[in-house]
């Protein structure tokens, strides 16, 4: 094989052959010969073409030709090649035509553990953008130019935009890079430090609010984000409500707290304000979980009647409540709905009155309607006695000689205190 330098004659790592003009066999190095079981092509009983997948054949063919066009200059393709253990190898080509000798020299080698390599990174790729894609969370990568390489489908579904349209695309390309965001700025300090950056921004090119978490790597960046704009509007009708709320309450003897769904406290009047103060020794704070001033004993029953109030339902109660002080006082209790403008139930106003004087005067007032009831029961039987003797005299004086009209004028005046008595005795009793 006088064409054939000597280390490639005996390589185990590069194809070699030749090929003439006219597309006839003129020489291989053994390492071929033995990998694809060419040998008959020494004595012309296999065709080149025989040695390579069919459906690869054309674009072997027509590179050779642009080859001969072209001499001197390499061409470079791919082709599929069954071996001799029977699987198909992909192998990769160069080819230069020699004028001279018109011939075309052929230099190759395997590729096929790259080609697997890379559907086995492919197939992880996919499966990476599975998964990513099932974060409901938006999420994107860059790398250190900024440029994107991973995106997932709830970010698509925010931006409107494919994957083919972003990826490898600066993220300055697609998003402004203004300084009335915070993103640039966050995201450039993020890489700078090495630092985290959690922050909320609005985008007015999209209309909504984010909660974005920023990450730092040694690739670039990596990006969560959450939309909250419904969470905003919320937070603003509620601000709205408190403001309101504010200014009517604070003039009213009553407590009203206006607490959000996760029992944040939101907003509250003066009153409220004092009376915690006063039984609790603490002061009441927006941001602050109402249940933190909510006695241990009466926990349970004011989320179960809270959990109502946001169901729709408005909850009215009167209940004696201890104080760590040793107080105890009396509250007349409401939670009802918070609604938005559109009806639908953004938190919880709770409503509280001391009625404890109020109970006292009750429960004095019925102490004195108990006495009373005692002391008319016992002065109309105490009446009834004498009654019942005058009555019972005049049945006797009935029936002696007397003056009757007399004795008949006192016996109707005797009836009728006797049913003046039987009616402070039911009356007394129905008391």
């Amino acid at each position: 094989m006088p064409r054939v330098p000597q280390i490639i004659e005996h390589s185990k790592l590069v194809y070699y052959m030749g090929v003439s003009y006219d597309g006839e066999y003129l020489f291989a190095n053994q390492f071929f010969l033995d990998r694809f079981k060419s040998h008959g092509l020494n004595d012309g009983s296999l065709k080149i073409k025989d040695t390579i997948v069919s459906e690869d054949w054309g674009n072997v063919v027509e590179l050779f030709e642009k080859a001969k066009r072209h001499p001197g200059k390499a061409f470079e393709i791919i082709i599929r090649k069954p071996a001799a253990t029977g699987e198909i190898v992909h192998t990769s080509w160069e080819f230069m035509a020699d004028e001279s000798k018109r011939e075309i020299l052929c230099i190759g080698f395997d590729i096929s553990q790259r080609i697997a390599y890379s559907k086995k990174a492919w197939e992880f790729g996919r499966k990476i953008n599975q998964i990513i894609d099932s974060v409901t969370d938006g999420f994107y990568s860059l790398d250190n130019n900024w440029c994107f390489t991973l995106v997932n489908k709830s970010f698509l579904d925010t931006v409107n935009m494919s994957r083919q349209q972003l990826i490898g695309k600066s993220i300055w390309e697609v998003f402004p890079n203004d300084k009335n965001y915070k993103y640039p700025r966050l995201y450039r300090r993020a890489k700078k430090e090495g630092v985290a950056e959690k922050f909320e921004d609005y985008r007015s090119d999209l209309h909504k609010w984010h909660w974005v978490a920023a990450y730092p790597t040694d690739d670039g960046l990596i990006v969560f984000f959450k939309d909250i704009t419904e969470r905003k509007i919320e937070r603003a009708e509620l601000v709205e409500s408190r403001n309101k709320l504010s200014a009517i309450l604070n003039s009213t003897s009553e407590a009203h707290i206006l607490i959000a769904p996760d029992y944040s406290i939101l907003s509250f009047n003066e009153t409220a304000k004092q009376n915690t103060i006063e039984l609790y020794g603490i002061d009441l704070k927006q941001g602050l979980s109402i249940l933190e001033f909510t006695m241990p004993n009466t926990v349970d029953q004011f989320v179960s009647d809270f959990k109502k109030a946001l169901a729709g339902k408005v909850v009215r109660v009167e209940i004696p409540i201890t104080f760590p002080k040793g107080q105890k006082r009396w509250f007349r209790i409401e939670f009802s709905p918070a609604l938005a403008k559109d009806g639908s139930i953004i938190g919880v106003v709770f409503n509280s009155m001391d009625i404890d004087e109020l109970k006292q005067y009750e429960c004095g007032l019925e102490k004195s309607n108990e006495q009373l009831r005692a002391i008319a029961h016992q002065q109309s039987h105490e009446m009834r006695s004498p009654i019942a003797q005058v009555l019972g005299l005049m049945n006797l004086l009935k029936n002696s000689p007397g003056d009757v009209e007399i004795m008949e004028h006192i016996e109707r005046v005797a009836h009728q205190l006797d049913t003046i008595v039987h009616e402070i005795i039911e009356k007394t009793e129905e008391a």
